[in-house]
């Protein structure tokens, strides 16, 4: 991993550790999130998995308001570290644990 790489991946990971601790506390069913990339195709790769504890947490959350706000949420905390995403529904996913 190149030094311009890991800035990238400390960046991303400081912007999503701090909404992963606010979305466990108001979502029901969110565990936890995480991040994959792959650098030769940066920021084009990075997929973001938000972790449900199950199929219907993952129903009732994209059915709400929240899904939008967290999503939001993501492209504002990726914005402010230098990370552009033109459709961030595009690089979310929602998984179970």
């Amino acid at each position: 991993m190149r030094k311009t790489d890991r800035k990238y991946d400390n960046a991303i990971r400081e912007a999503l550790t701090e909404l992963c601790e606010q979305t466990m506390k108001q979502i029901d069913g969110f565990e936890w999130l995480t991040h994959e990339v792959n650098y030769q195709r940066f920021p084009q790769s990075l997929m973001i998995s938000l972790m449900f504890s199950d199929r219907q947490k993952i129903a009732d959350f994209k059915n709400s308001d929240e899904y939008n706000t967290v999503l939001r949420a993501i492209q504002s905390r990726l914005s402010a570290a230098g990370i552009s995403l033109k459709n961030i529904a595009n690089h979310v996913q929602l998984n179970t644990a």
